[in-house]
C-alpha cells in the first residue's frame, strides 16, 4: 500500500513539472514569436512573403509564406531578437499588376496589425507597433517634403537655359538644411520620450555626427532594453557614415590619400604609406565581383609592364578569408593583397560605393585619378602617366 501511494505522489510530482515546464515553453514561444495580422486589398497572387532580416549582416533569417483569403492574413514567424521585417506582395489595379514592399521592425512577443485604408497602409497592434505609428508620420511628413524638393529641382532643371550646375549646389544646400531640421526634430522627440523604443527607431532619422549625443538621451531602460543590440547597431552605422560623409570632401584628385593599415595575405600588418616611392594603385575589389575578376587579365598584363615603377594593393572588399584567399591563388594574382576590415574599414575613408574602384596615387601618396568600373580610360591614363614619368 506505502508502495502504491508512493508511485501516486511520484506521478504527480512529475506530472506538476510536466505541467510547469510546458508553461515555461509555451511562455519562451510566445516570447520569441512576431504575429501578423491584418487585410491588404487588391492581392492578387493570394500570398504573402514574410521575411527576417538580421540588423548587422543583412542576411535574410527567416522566411515564411502566407495564403490569404479576400486579403486577410495571419503569420507567425519565429524571431529571437529585433530584427528587419520585410512583407512582399502583388496588388491588381485597373488590370497592372504591381509589386508591393513594406519594412518594419520585428521584435519578438509583439503582434503587428496591418490594415488598408483611404489614407494607405495603417499599422497597430500590441504597445510597441501602437506607438511605431508616430514613427511613420514623421517619416511620411518628410518624404513629402523631400519629394516636393525634387519636383522643385527637376522643373528648375528643364527650364530653358536653367545653370544646372548652380542648381545642383542650391538644391544640395536644401537637403543639407532638410537633414538637419529632420535630425533636428527627432533628437526632440527623444529628449521627451527617453524611455519609449520609438525613440530608438527615431534615431535612424538622426544626423550621422549627432548620433553619440542622441543615444545619451535615452534612458537606462531604453538603452538596456530589448533593443540594447539594435542601438549599438545605429550608433555604428553612424559612425561610419560620418566618415564617409567626411571622406566624400576629402578624397579627390590632387588630395593625399589618407593613411591605413591591413593585414595582408601573409598575416602581416601593410600600412599604405610604407610604398611610397613608386607610382601605387589601390585596387578595390572582390571575389565575389564578376567585373573585377574580368579585368584580372589586363592588370597583370599592366603590372608587369610597369612593376619596377608601380606596385598595385588589392584591398579584397566584403570577402571571408578563404574565398579572398582562393580567388588569389586561382587567378595568380602576383601583386600585394590586404583584407578590408581587419582592422580598419578601408571602402569608409575612401567612401567606396561600387567595385571594381581603382585609385592611382603618385610615389608621394597623392591621389592622380579615381575610376569606377572596368574601363580603358584607366589604362590610357597608366600609360600615359607612367610610361611618360609625370
Amino acid at each position: 500500500m506505502m508502495l502504491f501511494l508512493f508511485f501516486i505522489n511520484t506521478m504527480k510530482t512529475f506530472i506538476t513539472i510536466l505541467l510547469l515546464l510546458a508553461t515555461f515553453y509555451n511562455i519562451y514561444a510566445a516570447e520569441n514569436i512576431l504575429r501578423i495580422k491584418g487585410n491588404i486589398s487588391g492581392i492578387t497572387n493570394d500570398t504573402l512573403i514574410v521575411q527576417l532580416i538580421d540588423i548587422e549582416t543583412s542576411r535574410m533569417t527567416e522566411s515564411k509564406t502566407c495564403r490569404t483569403e479576400g486579403g486577410n492574413f495571419d503569420i507567425s514567424i519565429p524571431t529571437e531578437k529585433v530584427s528587419y521585417l520585410a512583407i512582399t506582395y502583388k496588388t491588381l489595379s485597373e488590370g497592372k499588376t504591381t509589386k508591393k514592399d513594406l519594412s518594419y521592425i520585428a521584435v519578438p512577443g509583439e503582434e503587428l496589425i496591418i490594415n488598408s485604408t483611404a489614407e494607405g497602409i495603417c499599422v497597430e497592434g500590441t504597445q510597441f507597433y501602437n506607438d511605431y505609428k508616430q514613427f511613420e508620420v514623421f517619416n511620411k511628413t518628410f518624404q513629402t517634403k523631400w519629394r516636393q524638393l525634387n519636383l522643385d529641382f527637376a522643373s528648375q532643371r528643364d527650364m530653358p537655359g536653367a545653370n544646372v550646375d548652380s542648381l545642383k549646389q542650391v538644391f544640395s544646400g536644401k537637403a543639407d538644411a532638410m537633414r538637419h531640421t529632420i535630425s533636428e526634430e527627432a533628437m526632440d522627440y527623444i529628449r521627451k520620450n527617453p524611455s519609449s523604443e520609438i525613440s530608438i527607431v527615431m534615431l535612424n532619422n538622426v544626423f550621422c555626427t549627432d548620433i553619440d549625443h542622441a543615444s545619451t538621451l535615452l534612458d537606462s531602460t531604453a538603452r538596456n532594453g530589448r533593443f540594447k543590440a539594435y542601438i549599438d547597431f545605429l550608433v555604428k552605422k553612424a559612425h561610419t557614415d560620418a566618415v564617409r560623409l567626411k571622406a566624400s570632401k576629402t578624397i579627390k584628385e590632387g588630395n593625399f590619400a589618407p593613411d591605413f593599415t591591413l593585414t595582408d595575405i601573409n598575416g602581416n600588418k601593410l600600412t599604405l604609406s610604407s610604398l611610397r616611392g613608386k607610382y601605387v594603385i589601390l585596387d578595390f575589389w572582390g571575389s565575389w565581383c564578376g567585373w573585377c575578376i574580368k579585368g584580372m587579365p589586363e592588370m597583370k598584363k599592366y603590372y608587369e609592364k610597369y612593376r619596377d615603377r608601380m606596385e598595385i594593393l588589392g584591398i579584397a572588399c566584403n570577402d571571408k578569408e578563404p574565398k579572398w584567399k582562393a580567388a588569389v591563388e586561382k587567378h595568380q594574382l602576383p601583386w600585394l593583397h590586404v583584407l578590408n576590415g581587419t582592422p580598419d574599414d578601408v571602402t569608409a575613408q575612401y567612401n567606396i560605393t561600387g567595385y571594381p574602384t581603382k585609385i592611382v596615387l603618385d610615389s608621394e601618396g597623392r591621389i592622380l585619378k579615381i575610376v569606377s568600373g572596368e574601363s580603358p580610360e584607366f589604362y590610357t591614363f597608366i600609360d600615359e602617366r607612367v610610361e611618360g614619368g609625370r
